[in-house]
């Protein structure tokens, strides 16, 4: 994977006796919901939702939302049913770029507990970490699309399908690239680099802020950074996204935002995830965790979900209009099964769904020809 002009990771396919498998671990091309059953909404398959934080206090702050996957990272370790946990956090000596880390106990996991909205090298060395552990398991937080990619990857190298005992997913409305995090930056007038940069928490939502060489910090709000900068610069993958909630998770949880005339408010409160329980071993390992005393639980309705993440629930029924124009387009290149998505967009409005699709259709066809121009 190496890094695009536009500030993304792209993969280079050196010859083509890999072609096939990297097509089947891709999940850009490749997503299998294995997570179906009985309880199926426009959510995915949910066995139970919950509002949820952490129940210490600092975790709780000092995390993106309520802390709950961090918490629940934890109590995995500290009742030694995995050995490590598998997460992206900021490279060494960088205050930008990120990777996949092994952490090992408390204090690694709140290390590496904050959103970073930048892309993170995931895969480069999974092997690596599988093979100098071969009698480890581990739990793998990541975005819905980093999940579908281990396991796609686990499916190819089935030698390796032990090491994962649970997956937990974090919400995703797209992935700014690395020049997003620089205009946001540039906003403060600086002429150096920051030290360390934290996206979010310490508060909720908290806010973009760098910290200097000197000691002093300049920040601006979620509504700033991520309304007006990060969230308008998403690789067109991030559009027809079928996934951002975590349909192949145990677990996968978002902002539980407090609303505001029907929409989120984002004024700044202590954090709250709601979380979607999607399998039996998801619903044990969260009411483990409750008993043990990582995370506070309250009973939240369902429905109320598509208030507060009313970009999500616009995008279930929506994206399936986009996927069906790239599919025309391209031949089928996508292989999505088990997503709901088709379903889901026969229930909305069907004129935004066309013009969706006319959109998505005219995106496809600029990135063709810019890609046909840098070549």
């Amino acid at each position: 994977m190496n890094l695009n002009q536009r500030g993304f990771y792209e993969p280079e396919i050196i010859g083509t006796g890999l072609n096939d498998k990297i097509c089947h671990i891709c999940p850009g091309v490749t997503i299998q919901n294995r997570n179906q059953g009985k309880h199926l909404s426009i959510w995915g398959n949910v066995m139970q939702v919950s509002n949820a934080w952490a129940a210490d206090g600092n975790i709780r702050r000092q995390s993106s939302s309520g802390g709950v996957t961090s918490a629940l990272a934890i109590y995995l370790l500290e009742s030694h049913q995995v050995d490590g946990i598998l997460h992206v956090g900021v490279q060494g000596g960088t205050y930008l770029y990120n990777k996949l880390y092994v952490s090992r106990n408390s204090n690694e996991v709140l290390m590496r507990n904050a959103s970073r909205y930048a892309p993170a090298e995931i895969f480069n060395h999974i092997f690596d970490i599988f093979e100098s552990n071969r009698q480890e398991t581990f739990a793998f937080i990541g975005k819905p699309c980093d999940i579908a990619g281990m396991q796609n990857l686990i499916s190819a190298y089935p030698q390796y399908r032990h090491k994962v005992k649970y997956y937990l997913a974090i919400f995703c409305a797209g992935m700014p690239s690395y020049k997003a995090t620089d205009k946001a930056l540039a906003t403060f007038n600086k002429n150096e680099q920051p030290q360390s940069l934290r996206y979010r928490g310490d508060g909720w939502p908290g806010y973009f802020t760098a910290t200097y060489k000197d000691g002093t910090s300049c920040c601006m709000t979620y509504n700033e950074s991520w309304g007006k900068i990060l969230g308008r610069d998403l690789g067109f993958r991030c559009k027809i996204c079928p996934d951002g909630i975590g349909l192949l998770a145990d677990i996968a949880s978002g902002d539980s935002w407090n609303t505001k005339n029907g929409y989120p408010d984002f004024t700044e409160a202590d954090g709250k995830n709601f979380c979607f329980i999607r399998t039996d071993k998801g619903l044990k390992l969260f009411r483990e965790a409750e008993e043990k005393g990582y995370i506070v639980t309250e009973s939240l309705n369902a429905n109320e979900i598509q208030y507060m993440q009313r970009y999500q629930y616009d995008r279930r029924h929506l994206v399936g209009w986009r996927i069906a124009a790239v599919q025309c387009l391209t031949g089928g290149i996508l292989d999505y099964h088990g997503l709901g998505f088709y379903r889901t967009a026969l229930k909305g409005n069907m004129a935004r769904g066309i013009k969706d699709a006319i959109g998505t259709a005219k995106r496809l066809i600029k990135l063709r020809k810019d890609n046909g121009k840098q070549q």
